[in-house]
Order: structure tokens, then C-alpha cells, then sequence
């Protein structure tokens, strides 16, 4: 009886499809317009979960506990943390560590006796801290970026924000090892954390935490790509649609931060209303240059030559006798009188023209974030080109100049992680219907068993082909995005 059950159980293993060679390489291809990140797949038909939510990516309000999940985090790095364990790690194996949380290394080619090692000296800092932070409900910073002023605007430092990678990476290479031993929901409890650290960092109000939340998704985009390309792992469809989107919002870091000229030069923010005499306005010029020397010499702009010269006082009213023509001008053609105008110091004057140029140029930036990617794309170079000066010499216009275009590339960076995600949707909308057609579509219009999400940047499907038996869709940089083009070539996995 025993050997008839025996024989039984494994004809019906034989019989249950299998698939082979389930994999992902990626390949860098130089194209008209840069270099394309070229991923080739070969994935298993992949049905609708039942139920369909069996799987999650994003953890349910009744399954947050009460508690800042910052006091986990932070948690993770004294005596040794997560940094030092990095470092461990590289002294043993070298920089072939960083190969191994990467998807360009294909985990077919991980050493998994070494990565067991590794990921292993994370576990327990994972278990005891970075997992209870993840399922925490509140997530407290504790910086205070509304009041800093001054210099310290741009010089504050933010340590605890940026060894979050280390938090990443570590959980990154986590989940490819479990992908690898096709621990499925291993791997995605690792997707699930990371998506929540991603999250959970850039709630702080610095736009450079925004900038590493979308890094620390960047991180389990990747990780998402692998889960898709493994042999028979579940569908992740309605996994991924369940992450908000944007994963890190940051619009709030972006207004504080598009505030920043008048933080750093407080004397921009009651320019108009302010009492000072003669001498006291001179004197905020030449603080105001001083200032400033220090912020242009800092990102390395290309006034450094007419800033240093600002560091004596008399420098500093030679310049501002040479700006005033222009911004006397300016402000009687915005509905000042002449005797208004004259009436006001050379000092005043100045920073009451450089208040205003600010703002006029910042918020030509501003205003393009609150519409559709798309329709902002053509006008910020319009905004872009309300940069130039001319000849003039305006403190308002300079430091925006210097201060505004990290805007521009924060948008980019929150919808680069938009395009990609909607594309992860596409791949397993396609691994749904191979499930139920048992080939790909012709076009995207024939998935019928869940919606293909548009390309956010176009607002239209992505360019999609089937190449013979290979799906193949496109992430072109006709789509704008920066520097950036993707592609995934997909084959189903033949059975065995």
C-alpha cells in the first residue's frame, strides 16, 4: 500500500508542468540616444493568485503596530550595525559583494554558499528591528527642516538618512537569496520591508531623503524584476498595485525646499516691510554675497569669479551700485513710483528686486510639478530659460540659478520609479494571459484578464511587440526620461 502511494504521488509530480530555464540577464546595448538597459527574461505563465491578494507588498493598516518606526531603524547600526557588517563583508569577499544584491550578476551566477554567509550576517538586526519598523504606524524624523536657516540649509547633515542604503542593501540581497532557493514569500517579506523603507525615508521633510527613498525602491525595483523572471513564482500584479504610487511623495520637500534662497539669505523674506539704515542694508548685501559665495562655491556654479570679489564691503557696494540701474528699473515697471523707489537705499533696492526675481523664477519651476508629467515636460524649459540673466547682477536670480534645477531632476526621479512600476504591471499582466492563452499577445489590447496600466509619462500604452514567441516591451527615450531606456525581452520557459 505504502509503495502504491509512493507511486502515485510521483506520477502526479511528473505530470504537474514544469518549467526550465527561468532567468533574467541584463545587457547594456548602445542606441541612437544613449544606452539601452536591455533585460532579457524567460519567465513561467503566471495566473491571478487565489485569492487574489494573497500575496502583499504593503502591509494593511489593522497590521501596524503603535511606534516610530525611526527608533527601529536607527536601532540597526551602533555596535557593529549594518555598516560595519557591509564592511565586513567586503574585507572577506572582496567587491564582489556588490554584484550580489545587483540584478546585472544573473542569480544563477550567485555563490550561494558565500551569499548564505552574507545575508546571514544581517538576519537577526532584520528580525529584531528593521521588520518591527516596517510595521510600525508612525515614522518621526525628528528634524526640524522647517526652522533650519542660513547656511546650515545646505549643510545639514543627514547621516541616519543616508545609511539607510545599507538597510537596503542588505535586504536587498536578502530577497535575491531567497528568489535564488525559491523562497517566494521569503522574498517577497524582503520586497515588502524595502518598499517600506523606501517609504518611510523620504517622509522626512529633506528633499535629499526623498532622493534616498526613491534609491532604496530603486533597489526592490530590481528585486521585482528577478521575482518575475523566477521559475514559477506567483503572479505579483495585484502585489504591485497595492503599493501607493508615488511610493515617496515628495511634493512637501519640494515646496520647503523650493523656499530655500530666502532661508539661506533671511533678509530676502521682509525685504519690503523692513526698517534698516543705509549703512545696515549695505551691511546685508555684503552678508547676503558672503552668503552666498559660500552656497555658489558649494555646488560649484559658474559665478564663483563675481562672488569672491563680494567679500569686502567695499567690493560688495561696488556691486551693488553696478545692479541697481536694472533693479530700480524693474521695480517701477512693476508699479513703484520713482520717488518710491528713490526714496528707498541702494541696499533695499537690491534685495527687494532679487526677492521678487526669486520668487518669479521659483515659481515658474513650482507651478509645473501640480500638472500631468507630460504637459509639464515642454514648459520647464520654459521655466528653464527664466535662469537666464542677461547681463544684470541680481542676488535673487543667481540663487536660483544655483538652487532651483535639483528640482527638475527630483521630478524625474519620481516618475522614473512611476514608468517602471506601471511597466512591472504590463509584465505580469502578460504572465497572466500566458496562463490562461498559453502564448503572449499580439498587442496589449487583447489582455483582457486585468487592465494594463499606461505609460504615466505618455499617458498612452507602452510600445509593445510580440517578436515570433518574444514579448518584448519598450521604455524608449522618446519617452523623455533623462539618460534612461529600458527594454524586456520575454520567452516563455519551455516545459519539461
Amino acid at each position: 500500500m505504502k509503495t502504491l502511494f509512493l507511486l502515485g504521488w510521483f506520477v502526479a509530480l511528473v505530470l504537474l508542468p514544469s518549467f526550465a530555464q527561468a532567468e533574467v540577464v541584463v545587457e547594456e546595448v548602445e542606441a541612437d540616444g544613449g544606452t539601452v538597459t536591455v533585460f532579457h527574461m524567460t519567465v513561467t505563465p503566471a495566473p491571478e493568485p487565489v485569492p487574489a491578494l494573497k500575496h502583499r507588498l504593503w502591509s494593511r493598516p489593522q497590521d501596524l503596530q503603535p511606534g516610530n518606526s525611526v527608533v527601529y531603524y536607527l536601532r540597526a547600526f551602533p555596535e557593529g550595525g549594518m555598516e560595519q557588517s557591509w564592511k565586513r563583508l567586503h574585507e572577506q569577499y572582496g567587491d564582489a559583494v556588490d554584484e550580489w544584491y545587483r540584478n546585472d550578476h544573473p542569480i544563477s551566477k550567485l555563490p550561494l554558499d558565500k551569499v548564505r554567509i552574507a545575508a546571514g550576517y544581517f538576519e537577526e538586526r532584520i528580525k529584531q528591528m528593521i521588520r518591527p519598523g516596517t510595521l510600525c504606524r508612525d515614522t518621526d524624523w525628528g528634524d526640524d527642516a522647517l526652522n533650519v536657516r542660513g547656511l546650515e540649509t545646505i549643510t545639514y547633515l543627514l547621516p541616519h538618512i543616508q545609511v539607510m542604503r545599507a538597510i537596503g542593501r542588505a535586504l536587498c540581497l536578502r530577497t535575491r537569496f531567497a528568489i535564488a532557493e525559491h523562497r517566494y514569500e521569503d522574498a517577497i517579506d524582503g520586497l515588502r520591508m524595502n518598499y517600506r523603507l523606501g517609504h518611510d525615508v523620504g517622509q522626512d521633510l529633506f528633499l535629499v531623503s526623498a532622493l534616498v527613498g526613491i534609491a532604496i525602491e530603486g533597489l526592490a525595483n530590481n528585486n521585482v524584476i528577478d521575482l518575475i523572471a523566477a521559475s514559477d513564482s506567483p503572479n505579483l500584479y495585484w502585489a504591485l498595485a497595492e503599493v501607493p504610487e508615488p511610493l515617496v511623495d515628495g511634493r512637501r520637500a519640494m515646496q520647503l525646499d523650493i523656499t530655500i534662497a530666502p532661508r539661506i539669505v533671511p533678509a530676502l523674506l521682509d525685504a519690503e516691510t523692513a526698517q534698516h539704515s543705509p549703512a545696515q542694508w549695505a551691511q546685508l548685501v555684503t552678508d547676503g554675497l558672503r552668503e552666498f559665495s559660500y552656497v555658489d562655491s558649494y555646488y560649484g556654479s559658474s559665478f564663483v569669479p563675481l562672488i569672491e570679489s563680494s567679500m569686502t564691503g567695499l567690493a560688495a557696494t561696488g556691486i551693488g551700485l553696478f545692479a541697481y540701474p536694472d533693479a530700480k528699473r524693474r521695480l517701477i515697471a512693476a508699479g513703484k513710483t520713482l520717488a518710491e523707489v528713490e526714496k528707498m537705499p541702494v541696499g533695499q533696492v537690491l534685495f527687494v528686486d532679487a526677492a521678487r526675481e526669486y520668487r518669479r523664477i521659483s515659481d515658474e519651476h513650482e507651478k509645473w510639478w501640480y500638472v500631468p508629467y507630460r504637459e509639464a515636460g515642454d514648459y520647464y524649459q520654459r521655466a528653464v530659460a527664466t535662469l537666464e540673466t542677461g547681463n544684470t547682477i541680481n542676488l535673487g536670480a543667481r540663487m536660483a540659478q544655483v538652487l532651483l534645477p535639483a528640482m527638475r531632476s527630483y521630478r524625474n526621479a519620481q516618475m522614473r520609479s512611476q514608468w517602471q512600476r506601471n511597466a512591472f504591471l504590463t509584465l505580469e499582466a502578460l504572465r497572466m494571459h500566458a496562463a490562461v492563452a498559453g502564448k503572449f499577445p499580439e498587442t496589449l489590447d487583447e489582455i483582457t484578464v486585468v487592465p494594463v496600466p499606461d505609460n504615466p509619462i505618455t499617458e498612452e500604452p507602452y510600445v509593445y511587440r510580440l517578436d515570433g514567441e518574444m514579448a518584448v516591451l519598450e521604455l524608449p527615450f522618446s519617452d523623455g526620461m533623462p539618460g534612461v531606456s529600458w527594454r524586456f525581452e520575454m520567452k516563455l520557459a519551455e516545459k519539461e
